[in-house]
């Protein structure tokens, strides 16, 4: 079985962008690969001491990765789950996807928020790829808020935005280069507090998951094309996997 590692998708503050020239609309993360069912992301309990709602972020943050206005929304049904709990036995590749508010291996430094280790992953029998883990981690030397927070943003940056923008990367999304997007590659400060996603997001997320992509979706409402259709590419087909000789391609 193939297994990479210690790979990492950051989320920058504005001012500092991926290059876009690279990127179309919504991108996949490189093989395209999906959860086998809908991963539980365990939330540091202990919250972030920046965040000053009622329990430093960690109800706002489970509240946010589960929302119908996020992924769970898109279209393919739930995808992802979310629960606060103990963090602390944090490791890389151990298959339990843990999301920690600040940054016990220090990957995440400069102007980079928080960052998701997208490198875990390895190949079913039928050739297409499985995510194993996707932990996340933020950095500390930024202040973040909630929207539970009373007294509202001043030189912040929304917990809950970041964390749907980095569970985008874990469910096995790239960088977007439609502003606006919730998976565009960096965000200026108090202008990311909804817990919401945008068309080209859930675009992607249904290029994966709807249609048979191989995750935890479970329905769908993708209008591309299904198993056995006609295709010239992949972003002909809900499964984002086009395949065969010139002329004769079909969706798998």
């Amino acid at each position: 079985m193939n297994k990479f590692r210690l790979t990492t998708l950051a989320f920058l503050v504005a001012g500092v962008l991926l290059a876009a020239s690279a990127l179309t609309a919504y991108v996949l993360l490189d093989p395209p690969r999906t959860w086998d069912s809908a991963p539980t992301y365990i939330v540091d309990q202990n919250g972030s001491p920046s965040i000053t709602d009622s329990d430093g972020g960690v109800t706002a943050v489970v509240n946010a990765i589960g929302s119908n206005k996020a992924w769970n929304g898109a279209g393919s049904g739930t995808v992802i789950h979310a629960q606060a709990g103990d963090t602390s036995n944090f490791q890389l590749g151990d298959g339990v996807p843990m999301l920690r508010f600040d940054d016990p291996l220090h990957a995440c430094t400069g102007s980079c928020l928080a960052a998701t280790f997208t490198g875990y992953y390895s190949q079913r029998n039928d050739g297409t790829w499985r995510i194993d883990d996707a932990d996340i981690v933020n950095n500390t030397r930024y202040d973040y808020t909630s929207t539970r927070e009373p007294d509202g943003c001043s030189g912040e940056y929304y917990i809950e935005g970041i964390m749907v923008h980095e569970t985008g990367h874990g469910l096995g999304l790239g960088h977007s280069n439609v502003s606006g997007s919730t998976m565009y590659p960096s965000v200026a400060a108090c202008d990311n507090g909804p817990a919401t996603i945008a068309q080209d997001d859930a675009d992607g997320i249904n290029a994966l998951y709807s249609g048979g992509g191989g995750g935890g979706g479970g329905g769908g409402s993708c209008t591309l094309g299904q198993k056995g259709d006609s295709c010239t590419a992949n972003s002909d087909c809900c499964s984002n996997k086009c395949r065969g000789s010139a002329g004769a391609m079909t969706c798998k």
